[in-house]
């Protein structure tokens, strides 16, 4: 049985405006886990007022307890991308495709945990700073074949989930503009062996399951000790547009890696404007939109991270992340804070036991309705215990 009402809603960043709700009324048992998809007990009245905040995303019915699913309608746009145009396939490291198993099939729940992981280096020696090419890789395929599908962190952050149903948002990170992020080898050829190569074959090899969505995060001139976005000067500028044509974002790390801690305010706007304007000029036409903190370190006044001026130049961005932490709350949770989006950092360890968590509580997973105009919540979310 279906029944329609009226919710209102303040969605972050958006006016005030009456939505269309749909309660779809469904019956499910207590897992043996102990996380629970509840029936309600009182059917809804038809055209009864239902209401989301800020302070509570769970829908509640004025008339009586909230249904199983709840769709709610935002007014939020995606972000502009670019139509992807790739260079001829990297020959992989290894000719067996992943295999890629079906996972069973679990109820919508865009309230639930997001992972955004957090690369360095991705070069021979690993550790905890990096991984090697084929560790990498190894990630990705996992990945792909648990279920999980790529966004930029602009649209996570906005609350732009454009992921197909059943499948869960996965936002790839990368600190630093290394060369093995990115790098070219003789006559302008992508390296099948840096992030954007095994990136590429990941997606030409499963275009519709894997698209090619990542966000950089750039230093501009790292104390002018090393020639960089990414190691290759000749080639810098093609490589940002190269990445935003593809439909990648680029982000700003700063442009000498303060720590923002140690840094007057005065430096704080002058690292932010210029880094951003920067990226913009090599870009034309593009916005930067997301920032990574060097050392996710932030100032004593975080407000000065959201927008500023410096000599004229002004900035303005959306979103920041922080070093390392945990998974993610969805973009629609209480929770959730566009300017401190936890990170997990892509080394062994912290890999093992979040994709561990994962795998052994699929129910805490955000998991897509396959609608991004459409948010769809259980009325009691899984709750990690």
């Amino acid at each position: 049985m279906i029944f329609r009402g009226v919710i209102k809603m303040q969605p972050r960043r958006i006016p005030e405006i009456c939505l269309l709700v749909i309660l779809t009324l469904t019956c499910a048992p207590l897992s043996c886990s102990g996380s629970r998809t509840p029936t309600p007990t009182v059917l809804p009245t038809e055209g009864a007022i239902a209401s989301i905040s800020q302070s509570d995303p769970t829908p509640t019915n004025a008339a009586s307890p909230s249904p199983s699913l709840t769709h709610v309608v935002p007014t939020a746009t995606p972000s502009p991308t670019a139509t992807a145009t790739l260079p001829p396939s990297p020959t992989p490291d290894s000719t067996s495709p992943p295999t890629v198993t079906a996972t069973p099939e679990l109820p919508p729940n865009e309230l639930g945990q997001v992972m955004v992981l957090e690369y360095h280096h991705i070069a021979g020696k690993g550790g905890k700073w990096g991984r090697t090419p084929e560790e990498f890789r190894q990630d990705m395929e996992w990945l792909l074949a648990e279920g999980y599908y790529p966004l930029t962190l602009r649209d996570f952050a906005a609350g732009w989930i454009e992921v197909p149903r059943g499948k869960s948002p996965v936002v790839l990170t990368f600190d630093d503009s290394y060369r093995e992020q990115f790098n070219y080898l003789d006559e302008g050829k992508i390296d099948p062996h840096s992030a954007v190569g095994i990136l590429l074959e990941m997606h030409q090899r499963y275009p519709q399951d894997w698209p090619l969505r990542a966000t950089f995060f750039v230093l501009l001139n790292e104390g002018g000790k090393a020639p960089v976005p990414f190691g290759q000067p000749e080639y810098a500028d093609r490589k940002l547009a190269q990445l935003v044509e593809w439909g990648m974002e680029i982000g700003s790390h700063t442009l000498t890696h303060p720590n923002f801690k140690e840094t007057s305010p005065e430096e704080i706007r002058r690292q932010l404007a210029v880094s951003e304007n920067l990226i913009e000029q090599k870009v034309p036409g593009y916005e930067v939109s997301s920032l990574s903190p060097p050392y996710g370190v932030y100032p004593e006044d975080p407000a000065i991270l959201k927008a500023g001026e410096y000599e004229g130049l002004s900035y303005d961005f959306d979103a920041a992340v922080k070093v390392g932490g945990s998974p993610s709350p969805s973009p629609f949770s209480k929770q959730f804070d566009p300017y401190r989006i936890n990170r997990i950092q892509g080394f062994q360890e912290e890999l093992d036991h979040w994709f561990g968590y994962f795998q052994s509580h699929p129910e805490w997973r955000f998991i897509s309705d396959g609608d991004p105009a459409v948010v769809t919540v259980p009325p009691v979310p899984p709750v990690p215990q």
